[in-house]
């Protein structure tokens, strides 16, 4: 179990500098944000994956506060976000964008997207290229038409529920919360991310997602513009491998940096944040050259 005193003091630090929480209606539901840094100041656009939450990026935001104006957003159907009757990628991008012009953050934005956000990223980099012209995907498998009917077979042979389970006490949901696919994380980081996934209603303690934000997807993102600047992260034990890092990143007006995480599955955020973050200073401050597998940049200070 871990103590205080394994929690290192930047994750300590990080947490302990509060956001701002706010929120605003698109497409007729409520989108909660937390923002860090000074309105109009350039943006990073952080966006969590399926089934998760702003909270995530928690311990990674704060990082670029001073310089940047960084937003975390609930996506609708997570977080302290309203739920839907269905979801599209096409409105998660809108709901980005809102967010962002909303929040000061639009300016020289560069957008980070973990897993189902990276997927959300390129349909706002089409949707909204004036916003989202710098992109970073972490670990974003590429979903098409064949196995996103695999991943809703698998959901109902494993017998998912659509709707949430409910639990005694918050102490009790929390005991249950699993990484899917799960792979060992940072315990502290999994601890402060797991606490913030739970909400008590009417019937008890449940989940803050809707199990059935995947239903109803149709609208697989395509590939993203060609103009698009593009940074993809994934784990060497991730679900995106190192090809479809390639495929994503083709036809590309320039190439795409590729950066494999050893050691690292899927949910980087809470598996290697330093190293993640060690990636983002890079893309932030880009300069042209070759970047090595797990090392962006290794004649940085």
């Amino acid at each position: 179990m871990t103590t205080a005193t394994d929690v290192p003091l930047w994750f300590r630090d990080a947490v302990a500098t509060c956001p701002d929480r706010s929120s605003l209606t698109v497409d007729g539901a409520r989108v909660a944000y937390r923002t860090w840094g000074d309105p109009g100041s350039p943006g990073l656009l952080l966006v969590h994956g399926g089934a998760a939450h702003a909270g995530w990026w928690d311990h990674i935001a704060p990082r670029y506060a001073r310089d940047r104006r960084v937003v975390a957003l609930d996506l609708s159907g997570h977080g302290d976000s309203e739920w839907r009757n269905t979801y599209s990628f096409r409105t998660w991008a809108d709901e980005i964008a809102a967010v962002a012009r909303a929040a000061g953050a639009e300016r020289d934005a560069v957008l980070v997207g973990h897993s189902l956000g990276g997927l959300a990223g390129i349909e706002a980099s089409r949707r909204h290229p004036d916003l989202v012209g710098d992109l970073m995907l972490i670990d974003s498998r590429l979903i098409d038409a064949e196995n996103l009917d695999r991943i809703r077979a698998d959901a109902a042979e494993n017998g998912i529920p659509r709707a949430s389970r409910h639990y005694p006490t918050i102490d009790a949901a929390i005991q249950r919360y699993r990484l899917v696919p799960d792979h060992p994380s940072l315990d502290y980081v999994r601890a402060h991310v797991a606490r913030q996934s739970v909400v008590e209603d009417d019937h008890g303690w449940r989940w803050k997602f809707d199990r059935g934000f995947a239903d109803d997807l149709l609208d697989l993102p395509p590939m993203p513009p060609s103009t698009c600047r593009l940074t993809v992260v994934h784990g060497e034990r991730g679900v995106m491998t190192a090809e479809m890092a390639r495929r994503v990143s083709a036809g590309l007006e320039s190439p795409a940096r590729i950066v494999e995480l050893p050691g690292a599955g899927h949910h980087i955020p809470l598996e290697k944040p330093l190293e993640l973050m060690d990636v983002i200073d890079d893309a932030l401050t880009y300069r042209p050259g070759p970047i090595r597998s797990g090392h962006p940049d290794p004649d940085r200070d």
